[in-house]
């Protein structure tokens, strides 16, 4: 799912943060960059857990477990479950 946001308004750093000064933008590129590919990817991957977290906790709890899957895909990708997915999954 992409963002609906402005093209960069401060291209130099790679961010388009509407409510952080410039400079404080360009700290927090310049400290990302600092970090090794590895070490980004890790704080990549520890923000999609804290997101998927995040959903689960936010879908009701007294539908079936099929339903909430159906509901937490449609969250995290902004689109309907493919039917070709959801008649796989409705099989296993």
């Amino acid at each position: 799912m992409v963002s609906q946001i402005e093209p960069d308004r401060y291209a130099n750093t790679g961010f388009s943060v509407k409510d952080t000064a410039p400079e404080i933008n360009e700290m927090i590129f310049q400290r990302t960059m600092a970090l090794t590919p590895g070490e980004r990817f890790l704080m990549g991957m520890s923000m999609l857990t804290t997101v998927r977290e995040m959903i689960w906790a936010s879908l009701p709890k007294d539908i079936s477990e099929p339903q909430r899957r159906r509901m937490f895909y449609e969250r995290l990708y902004g689109e309907e479950l493919p039917d070709a997915v959801a008649n796989w999954t409705a099989q296993a």
